[in-house]
C-alpha cells in the first residue's frame, strides 16, 4: 500500500509538536532539569559552641547541592509560621536570631539554647500556570529539606555565678 506523499509532512510535525511540548518543561539554557537544592549540613556561626547573646549577628554555615538557591528562610520554629522567603546571598548572616526562651546551655552563666532552622529554594525551570484562562510559563520552584542547629547564648554582661566552677568541674568548698 503506497501513502500519499503529505503523510511524511504530518508525521514530522508531530515530532517537533511533540519536543516542543517537552523542551517547554525543561529549564531555559540548561537541556536537562535541575536537581532540586538539598541541604547537607547547616551550623550557626561554623559549629561554634555559644555566643554572646549581645552579638549583632549569627552566620548560617551550610552547604547546598543541586540547584543553586534564589531565596531562603530561617526561623525558630520547624513549621516556619510567620517566617518570609528572602533572597539568597551567601553567606547568610542574620540579625534578629536570639530569643532568650531555650533551656540553660552553660554551667557557670546565665544562658540559653537557640535552635534556628533554615530551608532554601531554587527555580529548576518552567511550568505553565493558567491565569484567566490564559497560559503563562513561570519559575518552578521547588523547596530544599529542612535543617535546625543548636547554639548556646550567653547572656551578655553576666559574670560567672560564684557558686560554680567551669563547666565540667565540680566545686569543692
Amino acid at each position: 500500500m503506497r501513502m500519499p506523499p503529505s503523510t511524511p509532512v504530518v508525521v514530522r510535525l508531530l515530532v517537533v509538536t511533540a519536543l516542543v511540548s517537552f523542551t517547554s518543561a525543561i529549564a531555559p539554557g540548561q537541556g536537562v532539569k535541575q536537581q532540586p537544592p538539598v541541604l547537607t549540613a547547616f551550623s550557626i556561626n561554623a559549629g561554634a559552641d555559644s555566643v554572646s547573646s549581645a552579638a549583632d549577628a549569627v552566620v548560617l554555615t551550610h552547604t547546598v547541592v543541586g540547584a543553586r538557591p534564589m531565596e531562603f528562610r530561617v526561623s525558630h520554629r520547624a513549621d516556619f509560621a510567620g517566617a518570609r522567603w528572602v533572597p539568597y546571598a551567601a553567606p547568610l548572616t542574620i540579625r534578629d536570631w536570639y530569643e532568650g526562651s531555650g533551656a540553660s546551655c552553660h554551667a557557670s552563666h546565665s544562658s540559653h539554647r537557640v535552635t534556628l532552622y533554615l530551608q532554601v529554594r531554587a527555580s529548576v525551570g518552567e511550568e505553565v500556570r493558567i491565569v484567566d484562562g490564559q497560559r503563562h510559563l513561570v519559575p518552578a520552584t521547588v523547596e530544599s529539606n529542612v535543617l535546625g542547629a543548636n547554639i548556646c547564648a550567653v547572656v551578655a554582661g553576666q559574670a560567672p555565678r560564684p557558686d560554680e566552677g567551669p563547666v565540667g568541674h565540680a566545686v569543692v568548698p
